[in-house]
């Protein structure tokens, strides 16, 4: 489904350029995403009062890998009885999308929207609404929680804050210090020369409140693209203001692995799965 039903914000006169390219240890990438959508999910058991899970993938804002961190990750949440809505956010690069940095927010706020908007029709508890990212998307997610008050969209009173957050070897941190030079997502999102405004503002760890909901970070130690300081730092801020959070980390498992940790033949998402029933969310 259309992620805007009408006009869709900082984007004018957008054509349908989108197409898969690269092929990265079999992964294949979306780019040129102008157009966004949700793609929804439902367990085959009917059923009342379901968690939603709204998955962002990741690419580094420059593309989608929607397949495996996408709609593979939704097939593998409906077995746990969970709604999993596959989030198709804009990406950069196209000159028709303007004010760029503030778009993928806008998405995610707006997934969230239209998430809570349809609980009725796909029999969700308004109050078990969260997020799955990995990578940039993990840092997109972290921004969701983190920025819920900075609405980019006009929600008409329903909430945009997600219950909760699964980050997969998130980029989180927009920092000098915790960004790698293999990552390109805060060039791609903020440009060559950030400010050190936008550093903090668009750095999770930094904008943790209270209020920020808890979240289950999965990473490797030897990730050298997204740092495994990201998730560290983002639980330690979590853990300081007393929020329920779970960090596991693997000794080896590189960046972008997905569900599937093949260097340590693990699957990480059933422990995500009881970490969401340990702390009522399923």
């Amino acid at each position: 489904m259309p992620l805007y039903p009408d006009s869709i914000p900082n984007c004018h006169n957008c054509d349908n350029h989108e197409s898969f390219g690269g092929n990265t240890n079999g992964r294949k990438f979306l780019k040129n995403v102008t157009l966004p959508t949700l793609t929804v999910f439902l367990p085959e058991k009917p059923a009342t009062n379901r968690t939603a899970v709204i998955i962002c993938p990741g690419g580094g804002y420059s593309s989608l890998s929607i397949e495996d961190g996408g709609f593979d990750a939704a097939r593998e949440l409906t077995k746990n009885g969970i709604v999993a809505i596959v989030l198709k956010y804009r990406t950069t690069g196209e000159k028709c999308i303007s004010g760029y940095s503030i778009v993928p927010l806008q998405d995610v706020q707006q997934a969230i929207y239209q998430t809570r908007l349809n609980a009725s029709k796909w029999q969700i508890d308004l109050h078990k609404v969260g997020l799955l990212g990995f990578s940039a998307g993990g840092h997109l997610s972290g921004m969701a929680a983190t920025q819920y008050n900075s609405l980019q969209i006009d929600a008409k009173g329903i909430s945009l804050r997600p219950d909760f957050t699964i980050l997969a070897y998130p980029v989180i941190s927009f920092t000098d210090a915790l960004t790698s030079r293999n990552s390109k997502s805060r060039l791609n999102l903020l440009g060559k020369n950030p400010s050190e405004q936008q550093k903090c503002w668009y750095s999770p760890e930094l904008n943790v409140t209270a209020a920020t909901p808890p979240s289950f970070l999965v990473h490797a130690s030897n990730d050298s693209t997204a740092k495994v300081e990201n998730s560290i730092a983002y639980y330690q801020a979590l853990h300081n203001f007393g929020i329920s959070a779970k960090l596991m980390i693997y000794q080896r498992g590189g960046h972008g692995f997905a569900l599937y940790n093949k260097e340590e033949d693990d699957y990480w998402l059933p422990y995500a799965v009881k970490w969401l029933k340990l702390n009522l969310f399923l």
